[in-house]
C-alpha cells in the first residue's frame, strides 16, 4: 500500500563512489545537509543510523555499495500538505508511473520539507485507490530546483530492475539548459573530475579536483540556439544547450558548465546569482529564479515487458518563457536571488 512519507520513514542510501571512504557522520551530512552533524551524532548515539543493518561509529568510514539508513523522527500533527500539491503524471501503468515534476519542489520528505514534497503529494494521490500489495517508492531523484522526469515505482521488483538500470548506467538522460555566453562549440564532451570544492565548509558545493578526490565525470553537450538580449540595458549572449551526462555526480551539469566558462542562468552556487524577469510589449511578464535546468527525457527499458520507454517532459512556465523573451526580443532585467535556504539544500 501507499506510505504516508510524512510519518515515521526510513531514509536509505547507497554510497557511491564519490563518498568511498567517508566518516559516517560526514557522509550522512554529505546527503543530508538540512540536518547538522551535532544533530547526526545524537541519531546516531539513539541507534537511528546503521550502515548494512548494523549499528556503527560516528567516524566509520562508508564503503562504495554500503547501505545507510537513517530512521526520521516522529512529526507533529497531522499535516497534509501533500494533499494540495499539483502533480502532472506523464506516463503510468501498473508498475510504475513518470512524473513531470515544477522546480522547488523537494523530491522525498527532509528535515526541512517533511509534509510538501512530491512523494507526499503522491501519496494523497494514490491513497485510496494503491492495492495493499503496492508500495510508491522513487526510482530517480533530481534537485529540488531542478524540473522534469522523475521516476516513480508500485512494485518493489520493477524498482530493484529500475535501479540496477541506473547503477549500470544504461539509462539516457538528457537535460536543456540556459546558460550565460554564447558557447562555441556546436557540440563536445566535458571530461573532468568532480569532488568537493577545496576549503569549503559546505560539502555540497562542487568543483573539479585534478587530485585524489576528483571522480570520473563525462557530460556531452549540443548548443541548440543561441540568443542576444538587452539585459538591464546592456548587449548580453545566452546559449540553450542540450545536455546528456554520462556519469552522475552531485551537481555534475552545472559544474562542467561552468568549467568551461557557461554557468547555467539563475544559478546560486555556481553562476551569478542573479535570476531573469520580462515584460511583453503586451503586458505579459514573468520570471525565472531558480536555476535554469530542466530534466527533458529518460529512456529505459520497461522492468516487466522488457520495452524500451522513452519519456518526455515539457519546461515549466518559467524557464519556457524566457525561451519565449529571448526568443522574441523582449528585453530582460536581472535581480539578486533570495537566500531562502536553497544554499543548504541539494539544489
Amino acid at each position: 500500500m501507499a506510505i504516508d512519507p510524512s510519518k515515521p520513514f526510513n531514509l536509505e542510501y547507497r554510497v557511491d563512489e564519490t563518498y568511498d571512504g567517508l566518516r559516517l557522520d560526514r557522509y550522512v551530512n554529505a546527503v543530508v545537509p538540512t540536518i547538522s552533524r551535532t544533530r547526526i551524532q545524537r541519531y546516531n548515539n539513539n541507534k537511528r543510523i546503521t550502515v548494512n543493518g548494523e549499528i556503527k561509529p560516528h567516524n566509520w568510514r562508508v564503503r562504495t555499495g554500503d547501505i545507510i539508513l537513517l530512521k526520521c523522527a516522529v512529526p507533529s500533527g497531522e499535516e497534509d500538505i501533500g494533499r494540495q500539491i499539483p502533480v502532472e503524471i506523464i506516463y503510468e501503468d501498473e508498475y510504475l508511473l513518470a512524473v513531470n515534476k515544477q522546480p522547488g519542489l523537494v523530491v522525498h520528505p527532509v528535515a526541512l520539507h517533511r509534509h510538501n514534497t512530491l512523494m507526499n503529494a503522491l501519496y494523497w494521490k494514490y491513497k485510496e485507490i494503491l492495492p495493499l500489495e503496492k508500495e510508491l517508492s522513487l526510482v530517480n531523484r533530481i534537485d529540488r530546483f531542478t524540473s522534469g522526469v522523475v521516476l516513480v515505482s508500485k512494485d518493489i521488483c520493477a524498482k530493484r530492475d529500475l535501479q540496477l538500470q541506473f547503477e549500470n548506467r544504461t539509462v539516457t538522460k538528457t537535460y536543456l539548459a540556459l546558460v550565460l555566453g554564447n558557447l562555441k562549440l556546436e557540440q563536445g564532451e566535458i571530461d573532468q573530475p568532480l569532488g568537493p570544492k577545496l576549503n569549503s565548509t559546505n560539502r555540497v558545493i562542487q568543483d573539479v579536483r585534478n587530485d585524489v578526490e576528483g571522480k570520473a565525470s563525462q557530460t556531452c553537450y549540443w548548443a541548440l540556439e543561441r540568443f542576444q538580449a538587452r539585459v538591464d540595458g546592456e548587449n548580453s549572449k545566452f546559449t540553450l544547450v542540450r545536455v546528456a551526462p554520462k556519469t552522475g555526480r552531485q551537481h555534475q551539469i552545472r559544474v562542467h558548465l561552468k568549467s568551461i566558462g557557461h554557468p547555467l542562468v539563475a544559478d546560486h552556487l555556481y553562476g551569478d546569482n542573479h535570476g531573469m524577469s520580462w515584460e511583453s510589449p503586451e503586458g505579459e511578464s514573468g520570471q525565472l529564479e531558480r536555476f535554469a535546468l530542466h530534466a527533458e527525457t529518460l529512456d529505459i527499458i520497461h522492468p516487466i515487458t522488457r520495452e524500451e520507454i522513452h519519456f518526455t517532459a515539457p519546461p515549466p512556465p518559467d524557464f519556457d518563457g524566457c525561451l519565449t523573451a529571448l526568443r522574441k526580443g523582449w528585453p530582460l532585467e536581472s535581480f539578486l536571488l533570495e537566500n531562502d535556504g536553497r544554499n543548504n539544500q541539494q539544489a
